[in-house]
């Protein structure tokens, strides 16, 4: 059974919020056992989310489907743990 566009939205803010708290998970082991930061979970939740959301866009194009606040949501989530991933990685060792 092919996924509703609700159901894609919902599975990319899961999947978004998911890698925001491994991400904070990292920081927080990285800061306490003075290591340094792995986002190797983070870096693969944001590819799955990013999987689904081009699912959910083709979806959307093929059936002409309306941008909704949900849609919106997600990938507004998407794209703030995206950067929030992008700016730990950017500083590297000089994050904390």
């Amino acid at each position: 059974m092919t996924p509703t566009i609700e159901q894609l939205a919902m599975q990319v803010l899961v999947t978004a919020g998911t890698a925001k708290e491994s991400l904070y998970r990292a920081i927080a082991t990285a800061r306490e056992q003075h290591q340094s930061l792995e986002l190797s979970v983070c870096h693969d939740q944001l590819l799955a989310a990013h999987k689904v959301q081009t699912q959910m866009m083709a979806k959307m194009a093929a059936e002409d489907l309306p941008v909704t606040i949900l849609i919106n949501h997600a990938m507004d989530t998407l794209m703030a743990v995206q950067g929030n991933y992008e700016l730990l990685e950017a500083l590297g060792p000089d994050w904390h």
